[in-house]
């Protein structure tokens, strides 16, 4: 999936304004930098705004550099394991329910809404992919609105609930979109940030020594849709600096599904690769390192509940 051609803009730091980045590597063509004040890792050359809908076209949910590569297929190809994840999800969000009102930034093919709807929530949601958006309301007859958050235009106090999964990272103007989902929820109303951690994750560390590179060098996911790579302290700074103050925190891991559908490769590298692969993946060591990694909160996935500060 070659997206090098993007029209690009040079930024600073996100989080902290800082112009002084540390350059840490070149990932198909979209350098990544760490921010010398901050400590943000992030691109400092990214794609335009403009470029979004050529980025999300269907091509986003057909690859498998990205996602998980035909989407809808894979989804009911592995509709048990999406539906284990979404009843976890259901689970989690239960005790904050008030009066039943979620709102789903990023919802994608409004799959999660869906089952979310069967649950007895009254679900909206917000889609910048005009393909995802179609299939939601089209396909599964959900109330999503296709375009920016801040263009939805929906009233204050409108959701008790709204689910940002997988979406921050993605964001060129995230504060705005922060800031607007502090005015429409209630005023206890939660909001669920579900995002990556890459780069400075003990797995990604890991596979970086066994490869005989720096750290922070190994390819982050799905580069360069990814403008921002979380670690724990810059995620609760950056919902922090939108207004959120986080009160729970959970740690999920990524990669039931994908490792369905593609398989990590074993037979690849030096002897000693391929042995400390074969290990890894093929003889449970991943499985049973990340149970302990999420009890402990160090799994891949970096999950927090927060309120706005009003």
């Amino acid at each position: 999936m070659d997206w090098s051609g993007f029209p690009r803009e040079s930024v600073n730091c996100m989080l902290c304004g800082g112009s002084e980045a540390e350059h840490l590597s070149v990932q198909r063509s979209w350098p990544v930098a760490r921010c010398r004040n901050c400590g943000l890792i992030y691109l400092s050359c990214r794609p335009v705004e403009a470029a979004l809908e050529e980025m999300y076209s269907r091509e986003y949910y057909e690859s498998t550099d990205v996602g998980y590569g035909g989407y809808v297929d894979n989804f009911k190809k592995y509709n048990k394991i999406f539906t284990r994840l979404f009843n976890r999800r259901a689970d989690d969000i239960e005790p904050y329910r008030g009066r039943s009102r979620l709102l789903e930034v990023g919802c994608a093919h409004g799959f999660l809404l869906n089952h979310l709807q069967d649950r007895n929530w009254h679900v909206k949601g917000l889609e910048v992919s005009k393909l995802a958006a179609k299939y939601a309301t089209d396909q599964l007859g959900l109330d999503v609105f296709c375009g920016k958050l801040e263009d939805a235009r929906y009233e204050s106090d409108s959701f008790d609930v709204v689910l940002l999964l997988d979406v921050l990272e993605h964001l060129h103007r995230p504060f705005e979109t922060l800031k607007e989902i502090g005015r429409v929820l209630s005023p206890e109303g939660v909001l669920v940030v579900q995002c990556p951690w890459e780069l400075t994750h003990w797995e990604e560390r890991a596979e970086a020594f066994l490869k005989k590179m720096k750290p922070c060098t190994i390819t982050p996911d799905a580069i360069p849709a990814h403008l921002y790579f979380f670690g724990p302290d810059t995620l609760e700074a950056f919902m922090e600096k939108g207004g959120f103050l986080t009160f729970k925190k959970q740690s999920g891991n990524y990669g039931a599904i994908r490792r369905k559908i593609k398989p990590v490769p074993v037979n690849t590298g030096p002897f000693y690769e391929r042995w400390a692969r074969f290990l890894y993946f093929r003889m449970g060591l991943q499985r049973m390192l990340y149970r302990l990694a999420a009890m402990i909160g160090k799994g891949n996935g970096l999950i927090r509940y927060a309120r706005f500060d009003q």
